[in-house]
């Protein structure tokens, strides 16, 4: 019996060391811990068969994001952001992801209250969500969301980029032969991508871990809006999802998408909880890639 191939595809803010052979290791390493804290099958599997994680890193062919803090009500509250210009089309999106994390906060009608801006390129209505969400869901949330929105713009919206992201994961799910995906956060939508393009015919098994795909705006470009999610009948389709993991709205997938099992796992508080590792190292997913071994 080979070797169980698994393909990672990574998330967002990796930074520019962040090679394949890096990553791969990381997920490999906690990936192996998992499996053999696993009380049953998950252990026998990394035993008897062994398993080979392959993440792609596409890092060389995403935008760069450069740190820029912008103060909001006080040097505590850092909003991380980037020095790209926000046109009327990214504001839309991003005003549209922030409103999925807090449907009722309702906004300010000036943008100068408590602020300071700088020279940040954060616009006033984006100003204006921002700080209705942190109210309902804490003091500088948002700031770190931002950093996610944005990424995830640039993938749904530039297809240049999001070509290229599918071509690295694609070439490594033809090199290592993987019947496998784990996908976390962005990666979720990378991949939901591929299936929906029959660009990974040959996947089997899916785990998304920290998945943003419940957002209505995330889903703009790769879905049909009021439509449910779907994957091919031939994907048995697990994701897990921390409860206060903001990224993932705090929810699972279930009530949007057809032939997936939700697992809710213990992460701790965010942001931690959207770590990648705190999601790999879980039992959900030892159990999971048991049965995959089996199979």
């Amino acid at each position: 019996m080979g070797a169980l191939q698994i393909v990672g595809v990574h998330g967002i803010k990796q930074g520019s060391g962040a090679t394949t052979a890096g990553l791969s290791a990381s997920w490999q390493a906690t990936i192996d811990d998992t499996l053999a804290a696993a009380p049953t099958s998950g252990a026998e599997v990394g035993a008897a068969a062994g398993v080979v994680v392959t993440v792609p890193s596409y890092q060389a062919v995403f935008p760069r994001t450069p740190t820029r803090y912008i103060r909001l009500g006080g040097p505590e509250a850092g909003l991380l952001s980037d020095d790209r210009p926000i046109d009327e089309e990214e504001e839309d999106f991003i005003l549209r992801a922030l409103a999925a994390y807090a449907p009722s906060a309702v906004e300010d009608e000036s943008p100068e209250v408590g602020l300071t801006l700088g020279e940040g390129p954060l616009t006033p209505r984006i100003v204006r969500r921002i700080q209705a969400v942190d109210r309902k869901l804490g003091k500088g949330v948002t700031g770190r969301l931002l950093w996610f929105v944005r990424e995830a713009h640039a993938y749904l919206r530039k297809e240049e980029t999001a070509a290229a992201v599918r071509a690295a994961v694609a070439e490594a799910l033809t090199e290592t032969g993987a019947r496998m995906v784990v996908a976390h956060s962005l990666g979720s939508v990378v991949v939901y991508d591929m299936l929906s393009r029959g660009e990974a015919p040959d996947v089997t098994m899916l785990v998304t871990c920290g998945s943003p795909l419940g957002w209505l705006a995330g889903r703009k470009g790769i879905h049909s809006e009021g439509e449910r999610l779907t994957v091919p009948g031939s994907v048995e389709w697990t994701n897990l999802y921390a409860s206060k993991d903001f990224v993932t709205g705090c929810a699972g997938l279930s009530h949007l998408a057809a032939g997936v099992t939700d697992t809710e796992v213990n992460n701790g508080a965010f942001p931690p909880s959207h770590d990648v590792h705190r999601y790999l190292d879980k039992p959900a997913l030892a159990e999971v890639i048991a049965k995959a071994g089996i199979a």
